[in-house]
C-alpha cells in the first residue's frame, strides 16, 4: 500500500512540474512580456532561439539569441541574456545592440493568493560586448501575474537608463506591457500553451513617437521538461524601417 502511495505522489510531481515549466514565461520566448514567477530553486533554464525580422524598407535582419536561468535560492532567479543580429551598425540606431550581454535577478515580493496577484522585482546591466555598443545600461522592473479559471494576466514596467547616448538619443526610456496565457490542450492535459502581448514602450530618439508593439505565440511541451516555441509579431509606428512582421522560433530546457 505505501508503494503505491508514493508511485502516486510521483506521477502528480511528474505532471504538475512539466505544466509548471510550460507556464514560466521567460522574456522573449516567445513574446517580450514575463511572468512574476521566478524559476524554481536549483532549476536551470536554457534556450535558444531564430529571429527573423521582415522590416518596412526591406532592409531585413535576422540573428540567434539564447539565454540562461538558474533558481539561485528560493523566490531568487539570476540569468543571462545575448542577442545577434545582422546590420549591426543600423541596428544599433534603432536602440537594438547585436551582442550585448544582459544579465538580471528577478526577486518574488509576494506569492499570488485568492485575494492578490503575485508580485516580483527585477533588476538588470546590459553591457556594451556587442558592435557599436556604448555604455552600461540599467534596467529595473516591476511585474505582476494573476490567475483565473482559464487564463492569466501579466503585467510588466521597466525603467531603462542608458549609460551612453549620442545627442539625438533618450537616455532614460520607459516600456510596458500586458500579456494573457491560456493552455489550448484538452482537458487533463498541459502540453500547449497560447500567449500573446501588447507592448508600449519610449522612442529611442528624442521627440519621437511611442512604439507599439503586438504579438502572439505558443509553447509546447515536447518531453517532461523540453519546451519549443514560436511566435508573430509586429510593430506599430511611423519608422520607416519598422518590423512589420517578426518571426521567432526556438526550444528550451529545464534541468
Amino acid at each position: 500500500m505505501r508503494g503505491w502511495v508514493v508511485a502516486g505522489l510521483l506521477l502528480l510531481a511528474a505532471t504538475s512540474l512539466p505544466a509548471q515549466f510550460l507556464s514560466n514565461l521567460e522574456p522573449e520566448r516567445p513574446i517580450e512580456v514575463e511572468d512574476a514567477a521566478p524559476i524554481p530553486f536549483r532549476a536551470i533554464s536554457a534556450g535558444v532561439d531564430w529571429t527573423y525580422n521582415v522590416r518596412r524598407g526591406g532592409l531585413n535582419d535576422q540573428g540567434p539569441g539564447w539565454s540562461v536561468l538558474y533558481g539561485a535560492m528560493r523566490s531568487l532567479e539570476v540569468g543571462a541574456a545575448q542577442r545577434y543580429v545582422t546590420r549591426p551598425g543600423r541596428n544599433a540606431l534603432r536602440g537594438i545592440a547585436s551582442g550585448d550581454l544582459e544579465i538580471h535577478a528577478l526577486y518574488g515580493l509576494l506569492g499570488e493568493t485568492a485575494q492578490r496577484p503575485a508580485l516580483a522585482a527585477r533588476v538588470g546591466l546590459i553591457f556594451p560586448t556587442g558592435l557599436d555598443s556604448r555604455g552600461t545600461d540599467l534596467q529595473l522592473g516591476a511585474l505582476l501575474t494573476r490567475s483565473f479559471d482559464s487564463f492569466r494576466l501579466h503585467g510588466n514596467f521597466r525603467w531603462t537608463r542608458l549609460g551612453d547616448t549620442v545627442p539625438t538619443e533618450r537616455s532614460d526610456r520607459l516600456e510596458g506591457g500586458l500579456a494573457v496565457d491560456f493552455l489550448a490542450s484538452g482537458p487533463g492535459r498541459t502540453d500547449t500553451l497560447i500567449l500573446g502581448d501588447v507592448t508600449v514602450r519610449s522612442s529611442p530618439v528624442q521627440l519621437g513617437d511611442a512604439i507599439v508593439n503586438i504579438e502572439l505565440g505558443v509553447r509546447h511541451r515536447i518531453g517532461v521538461q523540453t519546451i519549443v516555441f514560436g511566435g508573430v509579431g509586429s510593430e506599430i509606428s511611423d519608422q520607416p524601417d519598422r518590423p512589420r512582421i517578426r518571426f521567432r522560433a526556438g526550444i528550451s530546457h529545464v534541468f
